[in-house]
This record gives structure tokens, sequence and C-alpha cells, in this order.
């Protein structure tokens, strides 16, 4: 096993953040090599923050900044959200330097709110169906932002998801990008609200949940959308909540959150003519992405972010995923209490060796969360590497991931940590 196992010796790490950016960095450039025909060395050019012009052609701009479109990445353990802001900064840098001018970016946007308006046609209000464009065509107007403005706000809307099991870190996470959306919008001490456009709601970009805990589904069903009607009540859903993100009054928003919880009833009532267990369709139900205070027993990214698998016909032991990148700094934590040892020996039986660290079971989640060849990269303690009550992981990761690179033993420089960590990348093979 250790001689299948890379390994990168004590790494030139200094700070927390330092330690952001090297991870963030290695798992967008390795996402780029598997999507683009982009050379590596080009792409790390782009990362670099220098005034040097990239050495793109035109097609591979558009290519990058499609690739760019589509990623999709999570903090499954966000905490304050480092990683997530890690990743908006990083992906706003590489737009500002193959896009200064954010054609390609606002082409895309541009594209996206067409095929969704020709989508809902139907179902959509005749009013609100040019909305979109209006809104897109305000978000990328210099006159009332910066260019910056227009990249977050569709990398936050697009691609950027967090959770967490505590509600004050999603409050932090969801202010820190609330901020960094403020200080791009250029103030007009002579309008209302001098000029400031009201922020998007991010209620189902961070949610407060147990990720390692999912919803229980009838036997071999991958997917809540098994019928005609319940797929059309999730799209009805899911516009809902696109209103919700972009709504810029209470009025507004409270006319879309009630909307919202009778589409989750309707959701629920069908799942229970389909088979589903009373008990887990209201679980569905209840789960209320407004309610501030409140965290969710279990986490589910079809549900909570409206997102659909990859692909359906995929190894149900590991699952088809949602997610191109996964990144986080997952807890650290043996669990002694009995009832929770045993959920977890329900769920992580194939990694579990005798040790109950919460990281562990991160690892598994992780990675069943991905998509195919997609990138996982955590920060944790170095001892999965080298103890024998970790052989089960160890195993279980050889079997179904590639080793990308192993950074072992950094030098502890968190306060909290007592043990030296290590970095992981590693990409999801194909089942």
């Amino acid at each position: 096993e250790t001689k299948t196992t890379a390994r990168k010796q004590t790494g030139s790490f200094y700070t927390p953040r330092e330690i952001v950016n090297y991870m963030v960095d290695e798992s967008l450039i390795a996402y780029f090599n598997g999507k683009t025909d982009i050379d590596e060395e080009n792409l790390r050019d782009l990362f670099q923050y220098t005034d040097e012009e990239h050495k793109l052609n035109s097609n591979q701009v558009e290519e990058l900044v499609n690739a760019l479109y589509e990623c999709k990445i999570l903090d499954p353990a966000c905490g304050s959200g480092a990683f997530p802001m890690g990743v908006l900064q990083q992906l706003v840098h590489i737009l500002k330097k193959v896009d200064p001018e954010n054609i390609h970016w606002k082409k895309i946007q541009q594209e996206n709110a067409s095929n969704e308006i020709q989508k809902v046609l139907d179902i959509e209000d005749k009013d609100d169906r040019e909305t979109r464009l209006i809104e897109i065509n305000n978000a990328f107007d210099i006159t009332k932002n910066r260019p910056d403005y227009a990249r977050k706000l569709y990398l936050i809307e697009n691609c950027i998801y967090g959770v967490d099991i505590q509600p004050i870190a999603i409050q932090i996470s969801k202010l820190r990008f609330f901020i960094s959306l403020v200080v791009d919008q250029k103030n007009k001490f002579e309008d209302d609200n001098f000029g400031v456009i009201p922020l998007p709601n991010l209620e189902t970009k961070f949610v407060t949940a147990n990720t390692l805990i999912g919803i229980n589904r009838p036997s071999r069903q991958l997917s809540i959308s098994d019928t005609v009607e319940i797929r059309k009540l999730k799209e009805e859903l899911r516009l809902c909540r696109h209103k919700i993100f972009s709504a810029k009054t209470k009025k507004t928003k409270q006319k879309y959150r009630k909307i919202d919880k009778e589409k989750r009833q309707a959701i629920a009532e069908e799942l229970k003519n389909n088979g589903w267990n009373n008990d887990d369709a209201d679980k569905l139900a209840n789960w209320d992405p407004y309610d501030q205070n409140a965290s969710s027993p279990f986490f589910d990214p079809e549900w909570m972010f409206g997102l659909e698998r990859e692909n359906d016909n995929l190894d149900l032991t590991l699952g088809s995923g949602y997610f191109d990148i996964v990144i986080s700094n997952p807890p650290y934590k043996e669990i002694s209490d009995k009832e929770e040892k045993i959920l977890f020996q329900n769920n992580y039986n194939e990694v579990l060796s005798g040790h109950y660290d919460l990281y562990i079971f991160f690892f598994k989640k992780g990675i069943d969360l991905l998509v195919k060849d997609g990138i996982l990269a955590y920060i944790t303690p170095h001892t999965f590497i080298i103890y024998s009550q970790f052989i089960n992981l160890r195993k279980w990761l050889l079997k179904n991931t590639s080793i990308i690179e192993i950074t072992d033993r950094i030098e502890s420089i968190f306060d909290s940590a007592v043990v030296d960590n290590s970095i992981t990348l590693l990409s999801k093979n194909n089942q």
C-alpha cells in the first residue's frame, strides 16, 4: 500500500491563508486539466498575480470560461467560509485575466437566461419572462457596478455551495459573500439606498445541515424526480428559488417563500404515493431553508441545491455525484456515543476499522458527492496515512480514487490542531 501512496514531503506553508490558496489553486488546476485542452503550464500562469498577458487563443478562452461556468464546488464543512471565499477570489481573478471586458461571461449569462425563458414559457408569468435579461444587463452595467460584481454574482449563483451543521457558521459565510458583493457596487448618494442594489438571497447556496447523514430513499432510487409530476413540481420549485435568490423586496420574498413551502409539501405528497416512507417525505417538506436558526438532520444536494446527479447508472455503492470539486477542512472529532457509532456503522462501514473520527466519514462522503473524475481536496490530520486503525479507509480510497498529490506532515499551524496535517488531493475513479 505504501508504494502506491504518493507523498510530497513537508510543504512550505506558514499561514492558514497560504494553505487555502494552495488547495484552491491545485484543485482548480486539476479540474481545468480534465475539462480543457489547455496545457498545465499555461493554466498555472493564469493563477499568478502578475501583469503578464495570458497565452490562450480565443477558442481556449471560451473553452476555459465555459468550463468555469459549469464547475460545481462544495465545501461540506464550510465553517466561516474560508474555502468558498478563496474559490470565489481565484475564479474572479481568472475571469478578469482571460475576459477583462466580461464579454464571454456576459454572453454565457444571456444564453443561459434565454434557455431558461424558453423552457418555462408555460409555467412562468408573462411579465417575468424578460426580467432575467434585465437583471443581467444591470449586473454588467459598469455605471452601477465594477466589473467584478457580475463575475462574483454569477459565480455565487451557479458554482459555489457550502454546508455546515452550525447555523452561526453559515450566517458568517453568507455575510462574507454579501460584503464581497457590496464592495463592487458603485454608490450614488443622491439615489435611494445610496444606489446599492439589494443583495441576493443565499439560503439555498449555503445551508445548515448534517452533511454526513443523507435522506432515506426507496431501495435503488437515486433521484427524487421519479415521475413526470414530481419532475414538474421540482422544476417549479427550482424556478421559485431562483426568484428568491434575486428578489429585491420583502413582499416578493414572502410571496415566493410561501410558494416554496407549497411546492415542498406537494412534492412530499407525491413521494408518499410513489413508495417513500411518510416520515422521510415529511422531512423533505419540513426542511425550511429560510429558518436561519434551524439545522437540518440530513443533507441532500438535489433537494437543497436543486442539483441533478451526473449519471444515475453509475455503481450505487459509490454513487454518482453532483460536484466537480469538494474542498474542505473537515472537523476532527472522535465519536464516543454508542448510538452515533451505530449510525456511522450503518452508513460508513466500508471505511471503518476501529476508529470513529469524523474526518474519516467526510472522506467517503466527499468522494460520494463527486462526479466521475471529480477532485477532492482536504486538509486533515496525517494519522490516516500511517496508523493501522485507518487501514480500511486507505483501502477504500485506493480502490475508488486516484492520488493526485499528498503533501504529508505539514507542521500544525492551526491553533486548535494537536497533530501534524496532510493535504490530500484525489480524483474520483470512473465506476
